[in-house]
């Protein structure tokens, strides 16, 4: 009996110095509420400079919303969609682009209308469409599905016509060009690799998470996190993965992350359900969470001059300095 309870209590000690070595340190940071017009849903936020702002969210099934400043968020602009919206890619030349549940709207400069982009050589329907990027030479790759099923990826050339369209067993969430060749794409227990800009795509034998969102700060370091609270590092350009923190273990606690956004390979954040707000300055190495804001439910950040910004819930929009 005394050394069934011995190894319970050992088994217990070293749960706990595992627990505890791998928590978190607490932080508060200062904020900013930037008052804006909707309380609906906000899923997505770009700024391509101090001034030049755009959100995009809504309400699934109901509408979308496209709101943009000019002045840094003093002044906003909106326009209204028929469902909503999960990604936008302002373009340097004026141009916006979105992706949503009803697929690609452009807008080509600030005193144009909105239009749907179609496929006309595509002869059925696409599932919402939940992710953008932009290659160097302005071809661009666009993804989406509906969790388990109906993934898809497709290639656009400059003016928007169709080059290339691949469908996959599971949704994608996140794409992103390192270079005018190199992509890649996560998803729904999917992660995928691209040499071709995107023509081809080859799956890398990782299942554990429902990949929520991926960045690279530079062509070789990249990070991508998961529903389930997986942290994941890439070193040679997305090809192969280090699990930092593996969200489906046991003795780890179930983070629900949704975006995350490095500055350099150093520092980076990631934000996601209940408040959650979590910044490295090593790596991913070691995480510090940042407990003062408010508990809702976060779903994109972005960083444009140490100015970092964050959307969610309840047409909530934070801006707070790079500590």
């Amino acid at each position: 009996m005394n050394l069934r309870y011995c190894r319970v209590f050992i088994f217990c000690a070293i749960l706990y110095l595992f627990n505890a070595c791998s928590s978190s340190e607490k932080i508060e940071l200062p904020w900013v509420k930037i008052e804006i017009p909707t309380n609906d849903r906000l899923e997505s936020v770009h700024f391509l400079n101090d001034s030049v702002g755009h959100l995009v969210g809504g309400i699934a099934y109901q509408r979308g919303i496209h709101l943009a400043t000019f002045d840094g968020g003093q002044n906003w602009t909106s326009a209204s969609f028929s469902n909503t919206a999960y990604d936008v890619n302002p373009l340097n030349s004026g141009e916006v682009v979105l992706a949503g549940f009803s697929g690609l709207q452009r807008k080509v400069n600030r005193e144009e209308d909105w239009f749907t982009n179609g496929f006309p050589t595509i002869n059925f329907s696409l599932p919402p469409f939940n992710a953008l990027s932009t290659s160097p030479d302005g071809q661009f790759l666009t993804g989406g599905g509906i969790a388990f099923k109906d993934g898809f990826i497709i290639r656009l050339d400059p003016d928007f016509l169709l080059l290339t369209l691949d469908s996959f067993p599971a949704e994608i969430s996140d794409i992103t060009y390192l270079d005018q060749t190199r992509a890649v794409a996560v998803g729904y227990g999917i992660v995928l690799h691209s040499t071709d800009a995107g023509s081809s795509w080859t799956r890398l034998p990782i299942y554990n998470d429902f990949f929520k969102s991926v960045h690279f700060p530079t062509k070789e370091i990249g990070y991508m996190v998961g529903f389930s609270g997986s942290i994941l590092k890439s070193e040679d350009g997305g090809l192969s993965w280090l699990t930092q923190r593996d969200g489906n273990r046991l003795t780890i606690s179930d983070e629900p992350f949704r975006s995350v956004f490095f500055v350099d390979e150093s520092q980076g954040f990631i934000v996601g359900d209940g408040g959650l707000f979590w910044t490295t300055t090593d790596g991913g190495a070691n995480w510090q969470k940042i407990t003062n804001l408010p508990n809702i439910n976060f779903y994109d950040i972005f960083i444009q001059n140490e100015k970092i910004y964050i959307v969610g819930d309840q047409g909530t929009f934070i801006r707070l300095d790079n500590p």
